[in-house]
């Protein structure tokens, strides 16, 4: 019966981060919040942005249209006792021509991992006696690759393994876990110079299924689907280069429609700073470039308010250029 309640602890908090980012409900939340700074800040609207690293993973069709190899890395502080880490790496793939004369096909590969946690968790029993403190941790990990076919247009697939753990919960302390896979689709066009379309179909088959035999005298296994979206967005960059303008359109079948709109203004290509709206909720953000070790990084910050009695999220972001 104590373990009864302490996996309905766990599913409460969990549901934290359903509540904190209105993303969730569903199996899989993590996936749904946005992972680093600058799309953040640009109200997670990113399907459409052929750059950077978190590309790929918002659109595994837009690799081949990246400039060059990038490494990510970003760190989201989040109420609640909650974070959210990713590490991730792109470069696009461009072959030489050939003495034919033909074109080559153009290509782009990404990898990364993407962790979510929430910790001290309050265990409780029937009577609303604390039992132990619990905690959660989820793990996707990325791989993508996309051709393009011609200049303009690329199609991209990317494959992700997902891994849930909740340790000290089954018996002799063990842990329960539970593994799935799921898989993305993505293509991308580029209309005109600075106009780009993007669209992405993910979480295809991807699902969780709990075996609770060692939790529970009569242990059970029960299967969670994560919600299939689909995304669609446009980019524009000015001609002039220095802003750009971002708008997705987010519908799954399991959750409402959402909106996502962003602007950065860049300034000499030194620094950005960016404002959004993620389906309501205002974001903000800036990025500062500068040369480390004789390659171009660059660092972000986006600064994301949640609900009135909890502090807001924030989120920052590190990419270095090959």
């Amino acid at each position: 019966m104590i373990k009864r309640m302490i996996l309905g602890a766990m599913l409460l908090g969990n549901a934290a981060w359903c509540a904190v980012g209105a993303d969730g409900g569903y199996a899989g939340a993590f996936l749904r919040m946005g992972f680093e700074a600058r799309s953040k800040s640009l109200g997670d609207a990113f399907v459409a942005v052929p750059e950077g690293a978190g590309a790929g993973v918002y659109n595994p069709g837009a690799l081949p249209q990246l400039s060059g190899p990038q490494l990510m890395m970003s760190l989201s502080f989040l109420p609640l006792d909650r974070s959210l880490d990713f590490v991730g790496f792109a470069l696009p793939i461009r072959p030489q021509s050939g003495n034919s004369g033909a074109r080559p096909l153009n290509a782009g590969l990404m990898v990364g991992w993407l962790h979510a946690g929430v910790d001290h968790i309050d265990g409780r029993d029937f009577a609303g006696n604390r039992t132990q403190e619990l905690s959660n941790s989820e793990h996707a990990f990325f791989m993508g690759f996309a051709v393009a076919p011609s200049e303009r247009l690329s199609f991209g697939v990317s494959g992700k393994i997902l891994y849930n753990r909740i340790p000290d919960i089954a018996e002799e302390g063990g842990a329960l876990t539970s593994r799935g896979l799921g898989i993305d689709f993505g293509v991308f066009f580029r209309a005109m110079s600075g106009l780009t379309f993007g669209a992405a179909v993910k979480n295809n088959m991807a699902k969780y299924t709990w075996n609770t035999d060692k939790v529970y005298e009569r242990g059970t296994s029960t299967t969670y689907a994560l919600p299939r979206t689909l995304r669609v967005g446009a980019a524009w960059r000015i001609p002039q280069q220095w802003l750009l303008v971002v708008a997705d359109v987010e519908s799954s079948d399991k959750q409402n429609p959402r909106y996502h709109f962003g602007a950065e203004a860049t300034l000499h290509r030194l620094a950005a700073v960016r404002l959004g709206l993620d389906h309501g909720k205002p974001t903000f953000g800036f990025g500062v470039r500068s040369r480390l070790f004789g390659k171009q990084a660059e660092l972000n910050y986006a600064f994301v308010p949640t609900l009135e009695a909890l502090s807001p999220d924030h989120v920052f972001s590190w990419t270095i250029d090959f």
